[in-house]
């Protein structure tokens, strides 16, 4: 678990419009930044981690952060430039972390040393992919004068109004480590206070599957509403091949490379055409994974 305060060591990244300002601080310069130096609006995750880039899956996505990242008609940023500058925070301007949901432009910027994040506003999937792998966030631009006089800063400046589990994913350090306490028992969730009420059909499955206690399998809560917070046991589960590879490197680091998977998976595969007939290209495989307690004998 964090402590109740965080010291910041490293420089500051503005990413500003100006080329020549991204190229000053790549360079191991420390221009000073003021509003007149307009930030970037609009930094998509497409700019912070390009498609091609997400082939990567471990620390080589550090080498990339901000390689597409456009500052009026260049492209100031090149491999391995940010994480050799020593970076800790970057800042940027409005809409920070807009299009695609994809985990790796929070991890790129974290295997390249970046633990903050300072934005106008930031948006919600690209916050919460920062929290979940333990890059904080903030829009409160008064952190950076703390970083760079190098002050301790309460937690609590990045916990302040979120609910439960998101606190207690920052205070953990990510997710998974949040995830491998609950599986310990040194985390406890309070479990939806809601009294019986009648409930919608996917409401009834998500008292059903309510985790309660994932440290002794306790499972199940009479009834949710709207509104309640926390996490649920799925029947089948889906992992896009971009995310996949990530999960297994996190596994791995934080919980062993012995350790043992739960419900493990029969892989199936068959013709695609078997689904989608003459819409399907010639011979393309199909694969799905199954869950064993899912199966049912021949």
């Amino acid at each position: 678990m964090r402590d109740a305060n965080v010291r910041l060591q490293g420089r500051i990244f503005y990413l500003t419009e100006d080329p020549g300002f991204v190229r000053a601080q790549l360079a191991g310069n420390d221009p000073a930044w003021t509003p007149e130096h307009k930030l970037r609006d609009d930094i998509s995750t497409d700019e912070i981690t390009p498609a091609y880039i997400c082939y990567y899956y471990d620390e080589t996505l550090g080498e990339f952060p901000y390689l597409g990242l456009k500052c009026r008609d260049e492209f100031p940023i090149s491999r391995g430039s940010v994480k050799s500058g020593g970076f800790v925070a970057a800042v940027s301007g409005k809409r920070r972390g807009k299009g695609s949901s994809r985990e790796q432009s929070p991890y790129a910027e974290m295997c390249a040393g970046i633990k903050l994040v300072v934005a106008e506003n930031i948006e919600r999937i690209y916050r919460e992919n920062c929290q979940n792998l333990g890059v904080l966030a903030t829009t409160d631009f008064s952190i950076i004068d703390k970083v760079r006089r190098g002050e301790a800063i309460p937690l609590s400046a990045f916990t302040a109004g979120e609910g439960e589990i998101t606190r207690g994913i920052i205070e953990y350090g990510g997710l998974f480590n949040f995830n491998v306490a609950r599986l310990q028992g040194k985390v406890a969730l309070s479990p939806p206070a809601t009294p019986p009420r009648p409930m919608t059909l996917g409401e009834k499955i998500m008292a059903r599957h309510w985790v309660v206690d994932p440290s002794t399998g306790k499972v199940g809560v009479p009834a949710v509403k709207p509104g309640d917070e926390g996490f649920i046991v799925s029947d089948i589960r889906f992992s896009h091949e971009y995310v996949t590879p990530m999960a297994a490197i996190f596994f791995e680091q934080l919980v062993g490379r012995d350790e043992k998977v739960l419900d493990p998976t029969y892989g199936v595969r068959f013709d695609a055409a078997e689904l989608w007939s003459d819409a399907a290209e010639a011979n393309a495989p199909v694969h799905v994974d199954l869950y064993e307690q899912y199966l049912e004998p021949a």
